[in-house]
């Protein structure tokens, strides 16, 4: 973590020089002579590793400043540096603003850059530590949809493909957890495990189902939302997952009054972009699918509809795949899309065409390869050079 950002507010420009001048070769520094400005820099330079702001300023004071950065950054260190030293202020401050350190003035160089060498390694500390959770949590639910995979290559395939799509869609929509995005997208249907096979392959083949298996479906959000419901942080990934089939009208599952934007965005992400995959497998072109989601708009949240198809424009514009096929399984790309089914030596379909190749699925193809039990060549798709 290499943020050396430091903004510095106050309405002193004098102040705010000298800071600059005795504090440039140590930190990267900024500075802002209003809360309001202060804000603005924030929003269009940010992350800032370290804010200091002053206390009286006009329009907006330090305390309201701290406040609502600890809203929009809550990552960044927030130090007060002011000359009005009551203790209500000290006290509002920390309430309010969650301060690392309260300075008074004048305070000494030696003593700021000590302050702010402790706030920049608060600062490492608090995202060193969001990091590797973050990638422990999200690498264990890689494994363990891949341990599904194996159980439903299907269902497996699609999550993995719905997870590089919503995690797309997020980032144009400027959400920030995009963690939270694909790590909801990949177990959105772990509850298809109460789902009988037969009921699965249906679905995924856009064939008509009884009555008895619409119900089965209905229920596998709920099933999900069951599964996660105890392990720490998944709250709203699993949030997420029980709305996933919630239309923005509000009708859907669950039969409850949440609709719109009252419904968490991940859900209104995972309600698009499942529908969207479905009916480009059935259909076989995203133009058509798109357009009949368009029908539906009581469906899907505008917005994220509108990412949908800006995002599948920027990937089609220009773009051309053909199948290559593959006879050695090294040279089978990890990443790669495989172009029809795979099935073993008994029928038995081992991957779906539209699967997204990845090392473990590179290694049971391997291992089944080697004991003669699927045919050569392998046909994947490739980006037309």
């Amino acid at each position: 973590m290499d943020n050396q950002k430091v903004i510095f507010v106050d309405d002193d420009q004098n102040i705010l020089d000298t800071l600059r001048r005795n504090l440039r070769n140590n930190y990267e520094i900024y500075t802002a002579s209003s809360g309001e400005e202060g804000l603005k820099e924030i929003e269009e330079n940010g992350p800032f590793a370290v804010i200091v702001s002053d206390y009286r300023m006009p329009g907006l004071n330090g305390i309201e400043l701290l406040a609502k950065v600890k809203n929009i950054a809550p990552d960044t260190v927030r130090v007060m540096l002011t000359g009005q030293a009551d203790m209500q202020a000290a006290i509002d401050a920390v309430n309010y603003g969650s301060l690392f350190r309260f300075l008074t003035k004048p305070c000494t160089m030696e003593m700021l850059t000590n302050v702010l060498n402790g706030a920049l390694e608060q600062y490492r500390l608090i995202n060193a530590e969001r990091e590797l959770l973050e990638k422990t949590l999200s690498g264990s639910v890689k494994t363990l949809s891949h341990i599904l995979g194996l159980l439903s290559p299907e269902t497996f395939s699609y999550s993995i493909r719905i997870s590089s799509l919503s995690r797309k869609i997020a980032s144009r929509l400027g959400l920030n957890n995009l963690w939270e995005v694909e790590i909801a997208a990949l177990l959105s249907q772990i509850g298809c495990i109460t789902v009988p096979k037969e009921v699965l392959e249906k679905r995924y083949s856009d064939q008509d189902l009884s009555d008895i298996e619409k119900s089965m479906l209905n229920e596998y959000p709920a099933i999900g939302k069951i599964l996660l419901a105890g392990i720490p942080r998944l709250e709203g990934p699993a949030e997420a997952i029980f709305y996933q089939a919630k239309n923005f009208d509000g009708s859907g599952f669950p039969d409850d009054d949440k609709k719109g934007t009252d419904l968490p965005i991940i859900a209104r992400i995972l309600r698009a972009v499942h529908d969207f995959d479905l009916l480009f497998q059935s259909e076989g072109s995203e133009t058509e699918a798109i357009d009949k989601m368009r029908k539906q708009i009581y469906k899907y949240d505008p917005s994220v509809l509108n990412a949908l198809k800006d995002e599948y424009g920027l990937i089609h514009k220009g773009h051309r795949q053909i199948i290559k096929e593959i006879y050695d399984i090294r040279d089978v790309p990890v990443g790669s899309v495989l172009a029809e089914d795979i099935l073993s030596s008994t029928g038995v379909l081992l991957f779906p065409k539209g699967h997204e190749i990845t090392e473990i699925s590179k290694k049971r193809l391997s291992n089944v390869l080697s004991l003669k039990f699927i045919a050569i060549p392998i046909k994947v798709l490739i980006d037309e050079q």
